[in-house]
């Protein structure tokens, strides 16, 4: 029975009360005083994931791989071998351009093995996305016209040619994939090798990648939070949150008009930042069979395993996707909580867009029941 000192000892019936909000989770781990077991920890995790929308766990009555981005006042969404550009124009005008895009893993076989394609289609993904940034930014009138060409743009446009624009989205692809390898990757494991304790170890390897995993999953949720407070990024994820309840709508078979859309909900299973969180996980467990070495040998072998990464992060992806085991949830979990950052409600204009993109992207191509994932980008 315990003493007066005794911890206090809560089953899970005793939380009920509580199961309001997300806060609630934040609230049990600090009290430093409850003793839960391994099962009521569990069950709370998953509570926090039920709490949310339950319209994210429902099966979809159109099995879509239509993905999607939020682009600067504007929504690109891509089907099978269509994607289509809408932005709404300085003048208040919807603007829509639909182009051919038939992606790698489809004309190469190799290429689009799992395991191999999630590599591959994470670069194509990027690019499809910069240039659709890039182009986006320009059609909605954003720079004035005497500061779109400096002296250097024009020196570097008669030194590329006409291949100009295309230089310039691989180039932005390049530094973007730097920025990030360095930043959430190599970084981390910069800082964890300062940790002073015996690394050689198998014990002392496994802490070393578990303190340099916390460390890059602490890294990318400041990151995705601070970019969330700038004005024009906001906007952005408004149009994010667009793009995740039109494509809702669609995958509930329902008209797609501003009332059906309108009610759904923001957070998307299929969402990129869902995948990126899942890429930071499995890098944890994937550096951990690595151990730990010197500092230049961690680094080669993380960008070594960068495709492996890759492949297996995204074939669980499609899985947590398309799966409604309790398990699966819980891998998802972490990455829908981040979408409430990500992914913010947007008004009735940046709706119309969204439809507008998805209505041009279903002209162009006929529902399907393919088993291909296609990962809604967001705006990171």
């Amino acid at each position: 029975m315990g003493g007066a000192n005794a911890p206090l000892r809560m089953t899970w019936g005793h939380y009920a009360p509580l199961r309001k909000t997300p806060e609630y989770v934040i609230m049990i781990a600090s009290e430093e005083s409850l003793r839960m077991t391994y099962k009521d920890l569990v069950q709370l995790y998953i509570e926090a994931g039920m709490i949310m929308d339950k319209e994210i766990w429902n099966k979809p009555k159109v099995c879509s791989n239509i993905g999607g981005e939020a682009l600067i006042e504007g929504v690109m969404m891509r089907g099978n071998n269509t994607i289509a550009v809408s932005v709404r124009k300085a003048s208040g005008e919807i603007y829509t351009e639909t182009k051919s895009s038939v992606p790698v893993t489809k004309k190469n076989k190799f290429l689009g093995l799992p395991f191999i394609r999630g590599g591959v289609s994470l670069i194509e993904s990027m690019v499809v996305g910069v240039k659709a940034l890039m182009e986006s930014a320009e059609l909605v009138d954003l720079i004035e016209e005497e500061e779109k060409e400096t002296k250097f743009d024009k020196w570097v446009k008669k030194w590329l040619g006409d291949k100009y624009f295309n230089y310039m989205i691989y180039f932005s692809v390049v530094v973007a994939l730097a920025i990030s390898i360095g930043l959430f990757m190599l970084l981390p494991n910069l800082i964890a090798g300062l940790f002073r304790f015996d690394k050689q170890t198998a014990g002392g390897a496994l802490l070393a990648n578990l303190i340099e995993g916390l460390i890059r999953i602490t890294l990318f949720i400041s990151y995705v939070y601070l970019v969330s407070k700038n004005k024009e990024i906001k906007r952005v994820f408004q149009y994010h949150g667009a793009e995740h309840k039109t494509i809702y709508a669609y995958e509930n078979e329902e008209e797609l008009t501003l009332e059906n859309v309108r009610k759904h909900t923001t957070l998307h299973p299929r969402c990129g930042t869902t995948f990126m969180f899942i890429v930071i996980i499995i890098s944890i467990i994937v550096f951990s069979f690595a151990g730990w070495h010197n500092p230049l040998i961690n680094i080669l072998l993380r960008l070594a395993l960068l495709p492996v990464i890759a492949g297996i992060s995204y074939e669980a992806f499609k899985l947590s996707a398309r799966s409604s085991s309790k398990i699966v949830r819980l891998i998802s979990i972490p990455g829908l909580l981040l979408q409430k950052i990500t992914t913010q409600e947007p008004d009735d204009s940046m709706l119309e867009v969204a439809i507008a993109s998805l209505k041009a992207v279903l002209q162009e191509a006929p529902k399907t029941d393919e088993e291909t994932v296609a990962v809604s980008e967001g705006a990171l």
